[in-house]
């Protein structure tokens, strides 16, 4: 068979390039409108245990609000016994529904929580568990009470500090299937042994975790549900549905990059567990760091340096796109006259500037929150610059309302594309 003319063998790879291409970008097309089957609603980071809960009592319910960012017509929920070194955690009975006001739910709305089909489960020592899924249609941007009854209590309970939710503690018995907790009940200021909330929804894109400090946990928010992160969910469940995306508030008070104690562990060292594990993750906003830096204070010349921190991100950045997911990095804003952080301001200053210049480079977006809480005019007794004071809560670190709301808005939402 004699060989093809070569203007017709010419014509003929063309055609199979154009095939191919056509092939490959149909491919990328669908791959782009894959989407999760679940996605996470809420999270909450596991940061230390407590013995605070009247544990000696048989027989304990807890019942605690969490917001869910996206909606869905299931949903699931996720039990940690990650901060517990001690034993496992049984739970004997669970419930959740949808909150009406304090520590009640709507009767109507309400579920029992099943784990294989059985109302207990034990939840391994530093393990976690994930419920069955529960037939419960939950609107975005909507509380939900998940209820939690201890038979026998262990010594201690991993738990979420600083959750801006009230916990309803009744140690009286099971109350899990109760509209209206027992008189009796007191209340505390915690979240406890959840870690997250999954919902089906399969027109949501996915899920953005934001990872932070105290400013991210809604430091200087005067009520629930308005810190940075709360705002950019409502943001972001304004759009049209298939552009919706859950949003994880997962900031620690004074929380680091690089090191922390074992009750405030550090990005790097809670990364994995829980971020980059949360259901239909696409993108981490990375709003940590300044802790790092502040730890050095009084003796500024000592490591860590703004370089430290700038090696920190890379790592995360690494991990975080080895599972498909995007980074968007924001700058560290005014610290001036809080505990001696104004010291660093120079350390501060060049992170910022190491973000804006070399680091866009490296992560996948960036957000200047320096350059919207910062005043261009005020400076403090040592030249270190001062939050703007409408946006400022009065300790010069963390934002008020109006600072968190500014914060949120600054966020491109085509970041998160």
């Amino acid at each position: 068979m004699s060989a093809l003319p070569r203007s017709l063998a010419r014509r003929f790879a063309v055609l199979l390039f154009l095939t191919a291409s056509t092939t490959f970008a149909a491919a990328d097309r669908a791959a782009a409108d894959v989407r999760p089957e679940w996605v996470t609603a809420w999270a909450g980071p596991q940061q230390s245990t407590t013995t605070t809960l009247p544990l000696s009592t048989a027989g304990v319910t807890l019942r605690e609000p969490v917001w869910l960012t996206v909606g869905g017509d299931q949903v699931r929920v996720k039990f940690s016994n990650a901060m517990n070194s001690t034993g496992p955690l049984t739970i004997t009975s669970a419930s959740i529904g949808i909150r009406t006001s304090g520590s009640s739910v709507d009767a109507a709305t309400l579920r029992t929580i099943t784990f294989g089909g059985k109302g207990s489960v034990d939840v391994p020592i530093q393990g976690a568990v994930l419920s069955d899924p529960v037939a419960l249609a939950v609107p975005a941007l909507t509380d939900v009470s998940i209820s939690i009854y201890l038979l026998s209590p262990p010594a201690a309970l991993t738990q979420y500090p600083g959750s801006r939710k009230v916990t309803a503690v009744f140690a009286g018995g099971d109350a899990t299937l109760s509209a209206d907790m027992p008189a009796g009940t007191t209340t505390l200021t915690n979240g406890y042994l959840v870690s997250s909330v999954e919902v089906h929804n399969s027109s949501a894109r996915g899920a953005v975790a934001c990872v932070g400090d105290s400013i991210t946990a809604g430091v200087g928010s005067d009520a629930e549900n308005l810190k940075w992160s709360d705002r950019l969910a409502a943001r972001l469940a304004a759009l049209p549905a298939p552009r919706q995306l859950g949003v994880l508030g997962l900031g620690i008070a004074g929380n680091r990059v690089l090191s922390g104690a074992t009750g405030n562990p550090a990005a790097l060292a809670r990364f994995d567990r829980e971020v980059l594990g949360m259901a239909g993750l696409t993108h981490v906003i990375l709003a940590d760091g300044i802790n790092d830096l502040g730890s050095t204070a009084l003796t500024p010349s000592l490591p860590p340096n703004a370089a430290d921190v700038e090696e920190g991100v890379r790592q995360l950045v690494e991990r975080a796109h080895a599972r498909g997911v995007k980074v968007i990095a924001t700058t560290m804003g005014p610290v001036a006259d809080f505990r001696n952080y104004q010291f660093i301001e120079s350390k501060r200053l060049e992170y910022n500037h190491w973000l804006r210049t070399e680091g866009v480079k490296v992560v996948d977006g960036l957000v200047d929150f320096d350059a919207v809480l910062a005043d261009p005019l005020l400076r403090d007794s040592v030249g270190a610059v001062v939050m703007r004071p409408a946006l400022a809560s009065g300790d010069g670190i963390h934002p008020n309302d109006a600072g968190h709301q500014a914060m949120a808005d600054a966020i491109d939402l085509l970041l998160l594309k």
